[in-house]
Order: structure tokens, then sequence, then C-alpha cells
């Protein structure tokens, strides 16, 4: 990629993790979407922005049928951004992607999200529209970047009340937002607490529970695999054998013909 652009992205209720080798900003436009990093996580609705930087890994998640992004994704040598970080005299770097991060626009900047998604809509946007929308965003978050802080992290999580929770509810796609509900806290909060207690994202959290029922079941039980692996929360086989194998370094099948 050797230029930074402006697009929009159809989440739906698509879910992944990943990272890359440039930073991004990922604007929240239409649906709801749940954003997670190592260090906190939040729903992105309209006007809500999550600072992605380079290599930083994220976990999203479409909670709506509707959910859709706008994405700049940053050229990491894009002449045109150097040239913009010269005439503001800022690093963008050392300050809009310094850490990953969420933040809420004003509401003048979301009329200019709405206006962005339109000209961003359109089947051949010119080069001079792109780097126009670039620069605004990009100059408008290095003058809010500087209000982000950490949230606070002070008590332990009710493991048994946590797990009880997911059990009740395996074979759905548990939001953050859900999860924190059912332990009486803040989102964020709630996510340095996993992060800070289990090691692991509260996704990550719900996903080993997930494979712990399941590795039960295969050894305990003559259940049919697709109906164990919707048990589970999967609707797809395919995807079940590629969490278990991840999780346990050998396939479903393999564990069910071992000895119990």
């Amino acid at each position: 990629m050797n230029q930074t652009q402006i697009r929009r992205n159809v989440i739906a209720r698509r879910q992944g993790q990943h990272l890359h080798s440039y930073a991004q900003v990922l604007l929240g436009w239409r649906g709801t979407m749940a954003c997670e990093f190592e260090s906190e996580s939040q729903q992105i609705g309209h006007g809500t922005v999550a600072v992605v930087p380079a290599n930083a890994p994220h976990f999203y998640n479409g909670l709506s049928e509707d959910s859709e992004l706008l994405v700049i994704d940053l050229a990491p040598a894009d002449p045109y951004i150097q040239a913009l970080e010269q005439a503001c005299n800022l690093s963008l770097k050392e300050s809009v992607f310094q850490q990953p991060y969420f933040l809420d626009l004003g509401a003048e900047s979301q009329l200019l999200l709405d206006f962005a998604a339109q000209k961003v809509n359109q089947d051949q946007m010119s080069p001079q529209i792109n780097c126009q929308l670039v620069s605004l965003f990009l100059t408008q978050l290095g003058q809010m970047s500087s209000t982000y802080t950490a949230p606070p992290s002070h008590r332990r999580l009710d493991a048994n009340h946590l797990n009880a929770y997911i059990d009740q509810n395996i074979t759905t796609a548990l939001s953050n937002t859900q999860l924190a509900h059912a332990m009486y806290l803040s989102e964020s909060h709630f996510y340095c607490l996993c992060q800070k207690q289990f090691g692991v994202t509260p996704q990550k959290y719900v996903m080993q529970r997930r494979m712990q029922k399941a590795q039960f079941l295969l050894l305990n039980s003559s259940i049919p695999m697709t109906e164990l692996a919707a048990d589970v929360g999967f609707s797809q086989l395919s995807s079940f054998s590629r969490a278990y194998k991840r999780s346990f370094q050998h396939s479903p099948s393999d564990a069910r013909r071992k000895p119990r």
C-alpha cells in the first residue's frame, strides 16, 4: 500500500482478530461494532473512533446487520502524510498513533462523518477528495488525542460468577458489554480487570471456556460433532474444528478417538 486512503467497510455480523503493519483509524458510521485492544475495549457506533497503531492486535465483532465503518489506512511512507505532518508540526506516530484508544467525535465532526461517507460511496472518488478527507480527520484526531487517559483498574473479578454467566449463554455471541453488565462493571473497567487477572482479553477468555466445555463433551459423550459444535456456540463445524485445533493442537475427531 503506497497511498493513504479512506474507504467504507461493511462489517455486518462478521468477527475476527488481526493486526497489520500500518496504522488505521476506524470511524463508526452505521450500526454497532465491538472493538477490543489488549488494554481496553468499546462499542463503536456513529461518531465513535478507534485508533489502531501499526502492529496493534485488535478483535472486532459486528453487532448489527448494518454495521459499517469508515476506515483510514495509513501508508507508512506516504509523501502526502509526511507533508501534512510537516505543515502541522506534528508526528502522527508520537501523538495520534502512540497507543490504541477510543474517542468520541463532537457534533460538528459527526456531520463531517456523514459527508465523508457520501463521498467515499461514489464509484470513483478523486484523489483530491481522498486527501482532503484524510487530512480533516487526522488533524482533528491530533487535537483530540492528548485528552485520552487509560481507564483505572482496582478490584478482582468473581471468576465463578463470570464462568457461570458464560456457561449459561455459551451458544450466543457474548459481547464485552454483556459480560461487563453481568459483572456490574463498566466495559473498559471489566476489560482491564480480565486482562490483568486472567492474562487474556474477554473474548479470548470466553473462547477458552467454550473449548473447555467442548473438550469435556468430546471425551464424555457421544453427541454428534455438528450438534456438539452448536452446543458450544459454533454454527459451522469447520469453524469449531479450527478453533479446537488452535486450542489443543489436535482436531476434535482425534480427541474423540483417544481412550477415555
